[in-house]
């Protein structure tokens, strides 16, 4: 079979648009998935992590702090193991080390893809932001909810306002875990929901805030209290 030349496959994926001039330009979805520098064309793709040691968003309670760049793929996994390593996990000595970390990581792994996945990337100036509180963990995602979805029936609707970009997502996988980043597709906000509840005891919460959407995932109190 003959091959297809290089461009023509990247026309035909998508990667590659053609413009009114003839002249070939990167999707967004083409530039966050394959660019190596994807910020450099789209300045607001990135994720803003912040750690707080108390329960607002208070300055002088910074810990840390880290602009998380880069593809799509390596700011998801960035993003993950930026959660893993500030995360409390308190343990138990008395029979061996017992970790119990505050968040279900699986939760907060499928919570970050359907961020950087789903989120609006035609608003100016709106990165993600990813904050830890001592209680809780907010993830603000661009973006409003498109159509008929709302908070209430999210759990049980597909929506994608990025089809190009999930199309990438589904087909790659994490290397941190050896899976595709979307895999199940529609239900994803349920196992957000179901393993921090029973992680943490607490059901995490959504709400609207203008063009943005906040999930807010409570931390599992420390056995010590």
């Amino acid at each position: 079979t003959p091959e297809i030349p290089w461009p023509d496959l990247l026309r035909n994926t998508r990667i590659l648009v053609t413009d009114e001039s003839g002249v070939d330009r990167p999707t967004v979805a083409g530039l966050l998935t394959f660019g190596r520098a994807p910020r450099r064309h789209l300045p607001s793709a990135y994720i803003e992590a912040a750690v707080y040691s108390g329960e607002r968003l208070n300055s002088d309670d910074l810990v840390h702090a880290d602009a998380i760049e880069g593809p799509a793929a390596a700011q998801i996994d960035d993003a993950v193991a930026f959660v893993e390593r500030f995360m409390l996990k308190p343990g138990r000595k008395s029979t061996g080390r017992e970790d119990h970390p505050q968040y279900a990581i699986g939760a907060v792994h499928e919570a970050i893809v359907n961020a950087v996945a789903h989120r609006d990337y035609s608003i100016s100036g709106s990165k993600i932001r990813l904050f830890l509180f001592s209680d809780r963990l907010e993830l603000y995602s661009p973006g409003d909810l498109p159509n008929t979805i709302t908070l209430e029936n999210m759990p049980f609707r597909v929506f994608t306002r990025n089809q190009l970009l999930v199309g990438f997502l589904s087909k790659m996988r994490s290397r941190k875990t050896g899976r595709a980043f979307l895999e199940s597709r529609g239900e994803g906000v349920r196992r957000i929901l179901q393993e921090s509840e029973q992680h943490s005891g607490r059901r995490p919460e959504y709400h609207l805030l203008g063009q943005e959407l906040l999930l807010s995932l409570w931390a599992k109190p420390s056995p010590h209290h």
